[in-house]
């Protein structure tokens, strides 16, 4: 759109204009050109202070045009400064009743010069009574173009920052689970370690070099992360683990120390896609979890598909009190309930008498059904 300079610019321009026309058309005197200019002066005014009333415009316009023009039916065409005025104030007054009232004086103003002041200069008022309606309604077109475009753009604004927060909560979901599965499973190596060094030191040195192997595929799993960040490629992902990756996660688990009894239910370990991703991510956070705050604790695992949907319940039996507590801004129950309800699911977590509990329940397709007859 136009700026305030530019539209300073055109309406002055357009004001002499008109002025000059006039002039040329319907001559009049030196003093029927210098009462014009307190018009003029008006687009100017109105310009340079966009908080000068409309209605105050309006007049300052109106009542120069009116007293030229009326003195001896001379300069005709300085109407049409009326009719460039509705257009200005149709478009950018915000009141649709101040703007017709503003349009329908403009519009009167030639009817009642030519029948009420100089009759017989046989003034045209009904052609310029209809371009006064005729550029109010367009004013009026071009102020609802603008509020549609000031929409539009807070819509791209509020939606570009959407898509910002999203992405960051993504970003903070993905470096959460990558970091806490590490940290958990190493830490679990390197406890086993200190408790077997003095007894078994080969025992001790497995251990540690199971840290060592998990550290090393973490630190790949950073660079592949950052290099899919900087690329500017918009293909598809690399292959996300899914929930035929469970066993493997939880063998990891098991050999870190954690006791782990798991069920799957038959092809469920085929489910992939955004379930299956989801379902391992928050498998493998909950297993963090148990690993950081209650490693001595026995973990029960169970996958399982119902009709409509595949419900993952992890439970870890020992200490009581041994996980945190869900509402003091831990992100890892966070980004459990997020990738749950993304999917149209829920997620719950929360302590039980003897450890804590999570239970996750996703909606499935049919065709995430059709995978689970897949053996």
């Amino acid at each position: 759109m136009s700026t305030p300079r530019q539209e300073q610019g055109f309406l002055t321009g357009s004001a002499v204009v008109i002025v000059a026309v006039a002039q040329l058309s319907d001559p009049g005197s030196v003093t029927a050109l210098l009462l014009l200019s307190p018009a003029v002066a008006a687009f100017v005014l109105r310009t340079r202070l966009p908080s000068v009333p409309a209605e105050v415009f309006a007049a300052l316009v109106l009542a120069p045009v009116a007293l030229v023009v009326a003195d001896e039916g001379d300069l005709e065409g300085a109407f049409f400064l009326g009719v460039m005025m509705v257009l200005y104030t149709s478009w950018h007054l915000g009141s649709l009743t101040r703007a017709v009232l503003v349009g329908a004086a403009s519009a009167a103003v030639p009817w009642l010069i030519a029948t009420a002041m100089v009759s017989e200069a046989q003034i045209g008022w009904t052609s310029w009574s209809a371009a006064n309606g005729f550029t109010f309604a367009l004013g009026r077109t071009l102020h609802r173009q603008q509020a549609l475009i000031d929409q539009l753009e807070r819509a791209r604004v509020a939606l570009a920052d959407q898509a910002v927060a999203e992405e960051r909560r993504r970003m903070a979901r993905e470096l959460h689970d990558l970091s806490g599965h590490t940290l958990a499973a190493m830490l679990l190596h390197v406890t086993g370690a200190r408790h077997v060094l003095r007894r078994d030191v080969d025992e001790a040195d497995h251990a540690l070099r199971d840290a060592e192997t998990v550290g090393r595929s973490s630190l790949d799993q950073v660079r592949a992360t950052v290099a899919a960040l900087r690329t500017f490629e918009r293909g598809s992902d690399p292959p996300l683990a899914g929930s035929a990756d469970l066993p493997a996660l939880i063998g990891e688990y098991r050999r870190a120390g954690l006791v782990i009894d798991a069920t799957i239910t038959g092809p469920l370990t085929n489910l992939d896609g955004l379930v299956g991703t989801a379902l391992h991510r928050i498998a493998r956070e909950a297993l963090a979890n148990v690993a950081r705050h209650a490693p001595a604790n026995s973990v029960e695992l169970v996958l399982d598909g119902a009709d409509h949907g595949v419900r993952l319940l992890v439970t870890d039996r020992g200490r009581p009190g041994a996980a945190p507590d869900p509402n003091a801004g831990h992100f890892g129950l966070v980004g459990m309930r997020e990738r749950a309800r993304a999917l149209g699911g829920e997620a719950s977590a929360g302590p039980t008498p003897d450890g804590w509990r999570v239970d996750v329940r996703i909606p499935t397709t049919p065709a995430d059904h059709d995978q689970f007859a897949v053996t």
